[in-house]
């Protein structure tokens, strides 16, 4: 990412609405509780598709978004925009932020997603008529542009498209916004309502999805030797990042400072990581040396842990070369086990919660392990969260589709 560092960057505020909830705090009790959020599908026929299970978002999210928007706004959006900007005004509100005494040119808004909604398209077939809002639906950028237009945010905004990664790609850019003195703060939001017909059949194609429908509150795995498949889910996180020095002048609670970040690219394959988890390690060193975080200083690592054979065996390899023997005494946990996997949310919502690790100093536990991998051979926090002390640093890890990889180095504030 670069070095000279000028500004350090606090996270002062925190957004989540996944399937275990419609807030950070209530998704963070219910991780902490080791709950699952997946279910059998039950907004759409699942009929002739080989997956019927995912995580869908609680009732109450729906009752949330017909209350918030007009009839004309719900138009002009997918549900991904709406997701993002219900995530996006949590985070606000949460940080306490303001745009009085500000210049709104200095606040960025930057959004990861991975991929428009699929399900628009299908009232356009059949000769039907093509709806009048259809680009404006369609556009990737919209997401951050109507949260810069509901909040009156005038700095960059953009978005991310960098499949699983997206939501932590969208932070390492906030990151070295602040960081390098062109804003004070950024509102970083990852979002993906890709749990269509659609997504379900495509993600089976590649033989992705984990078809365990007998048993949908155990289908994700992660790091167990009976994973056979991610379980696709909706969600969103968002945080908002500060510049510490105004952070701390205006009194803000800081839940983590976000240190460094590692991006880079595997050059390998589309869909698959390189198998000796090279460009994994590769990525969390640099991610470290960005942070100026020596290896030894992280206590924690919120893995990618996607409950698919490859990804899970090679984050592993991955984390093992980077730390040695050490590597077996660091926690990691993955919170695709209790949510699934949200795609461009994924990155933006683990690093909210690593951040409430370090705050709380208590890390979410992977649910559903119970047969040890070899190839899986590290302390995976089963199935009970735990206390955690001494957590002074930990390693977020997002890694998309197309070998795009993301850690995010983060620190406890004292």
């Amino acid at each position: 990412m670069g070095g000279g560092a000028v500004n350090r960057v606090a996270i002062t505020g925190l957004g989540m609405i996944t399937p275990l909830g419609t807030s950070a705090p209530e998704c963070w009790a219910n991780m902490l509780a080791g709950r699952s959020g997946v279910r059998r599908i039950t907004r759409f026929s699942t009929d002739g598709l080989k997956t019927k299970i995912g995580g869908e978002l609680p009732d109450r999210y729906y009752e949330m978004e017909a209350a918030e928007f007009p009839k004309r706004f719900m138009a002009q959006t997918n549900s991904t925009v709406r997701l993002a900007f219900l995530c996006a005004r949590e985070a606000m509100a949460d940080a306490g932020f303001s745009l009085e005494g500000r210049d709104p040119h200095r606040v960025a808004v930057i959004t990861g997603s991975g991929v428009s909604d699929f399900a628009q398209w299908r009232q356009y077939g059949d000769g039907k008529e093509v709806p009048q809002y259809v680009i404006i639906r369609q556009m990737a950028n919209a997401i951050a542009a109507w949260i810069t237009i509901r909040f009156k945010l005038k700095g960059p905004s953009y978005n991310i498209a960098t499949a699983c990664a997206s939501g932590a790609f969208a932070a390492a850019a906030g990151l070295d916004y602040i960081r390098y003195g062109r804003g004070d703060a950024a509102l970083v939001v990852g979002a993906d309502m890709l749990l269509t017909p659609e997504s379900i059949f495509g993600f089976n194609q590649l033989m992705a999805l984990s078809e365990q429908n007998d048993s949908p509150e155990t289908a994700s795995c992660p790091f167990d030797r009976r994973r056979s498949g991610f379980v696709l889910s909706n969600g969103s996180g968002a945080l908002l990042l500060e510049n510490m020095e105004t952070a701390r002048r205006r009194g803000a609670r800081i839940y983590a400072e976000l240190s460094g970040a590692g991006i880079c690219s595997e050059a390998y394959n589309i869909v698959a990581p390189e198998p000796s988890g090279i460009g994994i390690a590769q990525c969390m060193a640099m991610a470290l040396a960005d942070g100026r975080v020596p290896p030894e200083r992280i206590g924690y690592i919120s893995a990618h842990g996607t409950s698919t054979q490859q990804n899970d065996a090679e984050e592993t390899a991955g984390i093992k070369r980077l730390f040695g023997e050490r590597a077996r005494s660091i926690p990691v946990s993955s919170q695709k086990s209790m949510i699934g996997h949200t795609i461009g949310g994924a990155g933006a919502i683990e690093c909210a919660v690593t951040a409430l690790s370090l705050y709380h100093r208590k890390i979410t536990p992977t649910i559903n392990y119970a047969v040890p991998d070899p190839a899986c051979d590290l302390d995976y926090v089963p199935n009970q969260c735990r206390d955690a002390p001494g957590l002074e640093a930990a390693i977020s890890n997002s890694f998309g589709f197309g070998g795009h990889n993301c850690a995010l180095v983060l620190e406890r504030v004292r």
